[in-house]
């Protein structure tokens, strides 16, 4: 919904973690706004986004007339601008990466609604996905403040924490979200990536396992394990993890990235060629056997 391996590119915290209030203690952080007072602070300082003209293109259809679900969610919001109508169409504009247009989608629901959780929610999915975590992180409070039953929110400022490198208090965020949701396969995904950065490997292993039970085809949670095996020295069972999240091209890569780990650089080289013979347009695994041989003869550490 992260140091290691990607599925065909370079590895990112967002490969890793599944992103999907008021916190149980005091995490520190900004103070949080009651509605009245934020309301009033959104007026005087922030004037309500007009709705968004079409994305013009020279070369094509605009964003919005190229999707379908995109365009009925501006048609509903256009009809009836109401709070839940412009948290989907931020919705839409998200899963489609275009994070201006829903940071503003965003921004006209809390002027309609300034306690709507999900509107803080996904400010702080934006500000996190734009690469500025920190940012996003009194939103994500205030999404735990104004839902406090909500394991989203409350997964949502775990993946914050960890972006920012605060492990611990990811964690504790991600057990809050399973307390609230106990089949939450992603909150489970996300404890088992906490757990195997913090060395806790057998923990992490049994949480990965127990969030493939609930949902067998995971591909992050796969992915995670095949970080552990790797962790453990497992190579073969880490393989097998990671071809399970995806291709024989993405698995080979993501091993190698386990060798460039332990500067294993022959291994590295050799997996990553692996990777390359399974997809031969794999341009970052070429990257990488590159680097990994070089570093070979160079004895670089």
């Amino acid at each position: 919904m992260l140091s290691g391996c990607a599925a065909r590119h370079s590895s990112a915290l967002n490969d890793r973690l599944v992103r999907q209030g008021e916190p149980t203690v005091n995490l520190g952080g900004p103070p949080i706004a009651r509605g009245a007072e934020l309301k009033a602070a959104m007026d005087k300082h922030k004037p309500v986004p007009p709705l968004p003209a079409p994305r013009q293109s020279a070369l094509g259809p605009t964003v919005e007339s190229a999707n379908p679900r995109l365009g009925a969610a501006l048609l509903a919001e256009a009809i009836f601008p109401s709070a839940p109508a412009h948290v989907q169409v931020a919705e839409e504009y998200k899963r489609l990466g275009v994070l201006d247009a829903a940071f503003a989608a965003l921004t006209r629901a809390l002027h309609e609604n300034p306690s709507l959780s999900v509107a803080h929610e996904g400010v702080a999915r934006v500000w996190r996905d734009w690469g500025m975590p920190e940012q996003g992180l009194g939103a994500a409070y205030r999404a735990t403040y104004y839902d406090p039953r909500s394991a989203s929110a409350q997964n949502t400022l775990g993946t914050l924490f960890a972006a920012v490198g605060r492990t611990e208090l990811a964690r504790a965020a991600f057990e809050r979200a399973l307390v609230l949701e106990p089949d939450a396969s992603w909150a489970l995904n996300n404890l088992c990536y906490i757990d195997y950065r913090l060395g806790r490997s057998e923990l992490a292993r049994a949480e990965c396992e127990s969030a493939l039970k609930l949902k067998p085809d995971f591909a992050a949670a796969h992915n995670n394990l095949g970080l552990v095996y790797a962790a453990d020295g497992d190579f073969s069972r880490a393989r097998r993890a990671f071809l399970a999240a995806g291709d024989a091209a993405s698995a080979d890569f993501n091993l190698g990235m386990t060798f460039l780990q332990r500067s294993d650089f022959a291994a590295a080289a050799d997996a990553f060629e692996s990777a390359i013979k399974a997809r031969p347009d794999f341009t970052h695994a070429k990257r990488r056997a590159h680097g990994a041989r070089l570093r070979m003869l160079t004895g670089q550490n």
